[in-house]
């Protein structure tokens, strides 16, 4: 007879166990639906909670409307870094046009005229590029090592 109660108490045990609490099932339904993009806000809000406190009771009032209006915000911001892209790839296109243009009348103008002045202003020249490209290879390196 205690046998049979300890197998009804290990049975009933098994099932509270294999059974999930109402609120995690909503929870769990209500994330896998969301996007990528809100799944990684809501992550780190959840990383950031988890110092504080149990899950929020938000999750489970999360509809629809909250959703499209995270994804428009989201589409937003994607439409602002595209428009940024462009904006700074025409300025770099308009800076290499210009210095283009500019060490092409230089070559013409001064071999002509003067080949040591313009010797020294192609040294000048290599040293200035090799500065900038080593600035921005370290900040490259920088940059990859914070991440």
């Amino acid at each position: 007879m205690s046998d049979e109660k300890s197998d009804q108490k290990k049975n009933s045990t098994e099932q509270e166990e294999q059974e999930p609490k109402t609120d995690e099932v909503i929870a769990e339904g209500v994330f896998e639906k969301l996007p990528p993009e809100v799944k990684k806000v809501m992550e780190i809000g959840f990383s950031m909670q988890r110092f504080s406190g149990p899950v929020p009771p938000f999750l489970t009032k999360i509809n629809e409307a909250h959703i499209s209006k995270i994804l428009e915000l989201a589409e937003k911001d994607d439409e602002r870094a595209f428009a940024d892209t462009q904006s700074s790839k025409r300025y770099i296109l308009a800076y290499v046009l210009i210095f283009s243009v500019l060490f092409v009348f230089a070559t013409v103008f001064l071999v002509g005229q003067n080949t040591e002045l313009y010797k020294e202003m192609l040294k000048l020249l290599a040293m200035f590029l090799g500065g900038l490209g080593s600035g921005f290879g370290l900040k490259g390196y920088l940059d990859r090592k914070k991440e």
